[in-house]
């Protein structure tokens, strides 16, 4: 009579190291889009950031924007952002519409698509 040793047969261990390479496989993945999400959420907060600051400093300028727009390159956060106000004018003669659009300045080709827009309004002082 033949005895049976306690124990997996080799079958058994060949399944559960697939089930566990898959599972580690797919908990990679996870870990690495967790990862890009992360960093472009940071990326659109920092734009966002530097939008709103664009458009304070133009309504703190006080200045009446002659051109339909003003455009610059500035370091903030340790990187250099590409930004764009136009202007836009309203029903009052005395109010413009700003429209602040941030990209990263230094992004290869499509990649540089805008990061954040804010809407303002300039006042004409009297």
């Amino acid at each position: 009579m033949m005895r049976r040793s306690a124990g997996f047969t080799l079958l058994e261990v060949l399944v559960a190291l697939v089930i566990l390479a898959l599972a580690l496989g797919a908990l990679i993945k996870t870990a690495g889009d967790h990862a890009l999400l992360v960093s472009d959420l940071e990326t659109r907060t920092q734009a966002f950031l530097v939008a709103e600051n664009q458009l304070h400093r133009l309504q703190a300028a006080k200045q009446w924007p002659e051109a339909s727009e003003q455009k610059d390159v500035l370091e903030q956060g340790g990187r250099r952002w590409a930004w764009q106000a136009r202007f836009e004018n309203t029903a009052d003669p005395d109010l413009k519409r700003v429209i602040v659009d941030v990209r990263l300045a230094d992004a290869p080709g499509d990649s540089g698509g805008v990061q954040a827009r804010v809407i303002g309004f300039l006042a004409r002082l009297l």
